[in-house]
């Protein structure tokens, strides 16, 4: 049988080969220097969930959990941080959103 601590371990370097994902993205934003075809809600979203996840990690006392977490929270702060700096166009909403909300009753 396996010992938890080695699966820990094992997990913990798992958690830090798979947050290498990252890494094309962010060079490819810091070499093109435009973010305008990343999604800023889907990060945020992301990140929304990321926070919970890495919340129940801290709760359940999983250090492989934590780390894996804890770099996917670093990488989506920065990888959101560089899509706000790099975007040309609206960051949330396309340029006609809230002239197309005006005029409009919410109750039909």
């Amino acid at each position: 049988m396996v010992e938890p601590a080695s699966v820990e371990v094992f997990m913990s370097i798992v958690a830090i080969l798979t947050n290498a994902h990252w890494i094309p993205q962010v060079s490819r934003l810091v070499k093109r220097k435009q973010s305008d075809d990343f999604s800023l809600w889907t990060t945020l979203i992301l990140l929304a969930n990321n926070i919970i996840w890495f919340a129940y990690a801290g709760y359940i006392g999983s250090i492989s959990l934590s780390i894996q977490q804890g770099l996917t929270l670093m990488m989506l702060l920065i990888f959101g941080g560089l899509i706000i700096r790099y975007r040309t166009t609206n960051y949330l909403f396309p340029d006609n959103f809230f002239s197309n909300l005006r005029g409009r009753s919410i109750v039909s």
